[in-house]
């Protein structure tokens, strides 16, 4: 028999055997689920089998029967994390192994925004003085838009923002899970949609503390040295490696917090820093202009170096443009263009500083919020405001939160 006909008989057989499945469903089950068993392994050994598709018909106990049974059902989806970052299903980025990780929490814009790319980069991401990153064009902007309605929005963010302090106390809020001012818990920021990674769990009170007084975290993650790749909350890849980490940590600062950070960065030396504002006026970095930073690899058994995760100074000039603007398209349009509340968001838009620092001695441990907390313990001792007041047309808060 000819490997077409055995295609053909296959096919046939898997309709009828659907067809048995419906109308066998409630009484034999368990006779449609063996036949379709019997029918898969049967069938492998003569064509090439790369896959199989099942209607579940919103019934999904027979088709986990028939999965478990083949060996192909797994109940930790967490054990087939084979990279740091959910890996997209498109076959043309199947050998994509590296990511800046600016878009960490923010993957949907990352693929559009690299869509056009002929090649995406495997092992290394490389010394790219120019990556072709596409804008964020209008339709690019309503299908990345929140999931959430500007109702739920103002609720979860604040109905009426009187102080810079109300922005700070809802990024508090995502960190920590707890409810907010209207007694509502925030589940999502502009820079993240979704629930906070399982590696940031082990830096929550840090974050929750520094975000108290006004450093504006967005993305980060904890330094690690050697852990298992099985492990549940840092762990990813094959079973048998091991993965490591830099510290990593990137937050919007108000420019006087800009000032006292670069004088106390010289105590620093292993740590690498860039700085932008928004208009990219000012660029402040002790990196190279062009070379990226490894911030995640893992080492695995029969396999090279994998370092799915960088820091690259000329992809955050693009990263830098869009999360700016987020503050304008997802947070300050929720208000009337007149209010106050859309004044404090536009002016921590416009005034303040976009940094991320990269700690390299992973081996010791993190030393950035060592850092960070060092910057704000002195501007709190020379009585420095954490935010801007010398703008008139900021309103002020009754008390510091510092």
């Amino acid at each position: 028999m000819t490997t077409r006909a055995i295609q053909k008989l296959a096919s046939v057989f898997a309709v009828n055997m659907c067809k048995e499945l419906l109308k066998l469903w409630t009484g034999e089950m368990y006779f449609s689920i063996s036949s379709l068993i019997y029918l898969s392994l049967s069938v492998s050994p003569y064509v090439q089998v790369n896959g199989l598709h099942f209607y579940t018909l919103n019934r999904e106990v027979a088709t986990i029967s028939i999965l478990t049974e083949l060996g192909m059902w797994c109940d930790d989806p967490l054990s087939l994390k084979t990279l740091p970052w959910k890996a997209p299903a498109s076959h043309k980025r199947c050998a994509e192994d590296v990511r800046p990780i600016f878009w960490a929490q923010r993957p949907k814009s990352y693929i559009h925004r690299t869509k056009e790319w002929d090649d995406f980069p495997n092992g290394r991401w490389g010394n790219s003085s120019s990556p072709a990153f596409g804008e964020l064009a209008d339709y690019h902007l309503f299908y990345l838009r929140t999931r959430w309605k500007p109702e739920r929005l103002r609720v979860m963010w604040g109905e009426e923002l009187n102080c810079p302090e109300d922005v700070f106390h809802v990024f508090e809020c995502y960190l920590t899970g707890n409810k907010n001012k209207n007694g509502v818990k925030v589940t999502s920021l502009p820079w993240n949609d979704d629930e906070l990674a399982m590696e940031t769990s082990l830096l929550t009170q840090q974050l929750a503390a520094i975000n108290r007084r006004g450093v504006l975290t967005i993305n980060s993650q904890p330094a690690v040295n050697g852990r298992s790749s099985s492990d549940p909350v840092v762990g990813w890849g094959e079973k048998g490696g091991f993965v490591y980490q830099k510290a990593y940590l990137e937050f919007f600062c108000s420019p006087s917090f800009m000032r006292a950070l670069m004088t106390v960065l010289v105590d620093y030396p292993q740590v690498n820093y860039h700085i932008v504002n928004r208009q990219g006026t000012e660029n402040m970095t002790n990196c190279d202009s062009y070379q990226p930073i490894a911030v995640t690899w893992g080492v695995f058994p029969g396999m090279e170096i994998i370092q799915p995760t960088v820091v690259d100074p000329v992809s955050f000039h693009i990263w830098k443009d869009e999360a700016f603007m987020l503050w304008g398209t997802h947070w300050a349009s929720l208000y009337s263009p007149e209010s106050t509340s859309h004044h404090i968001i536009s002016h921590i838009q416009n005034t303040y500083y976009l940094v991320n620092l990269v700690d390299n001695d992973f081996v010791t441990g993190n030393v950035l919020f060592q850092l960070v907390n060092k910057v704000l313990d002195g501007m709190s001792k020379a009585s420095s405001p954490t935010t801007e007041t010398d703008q008139n047309s900021l309103p002020s808060s009754s008390s510091s939160s510092s």
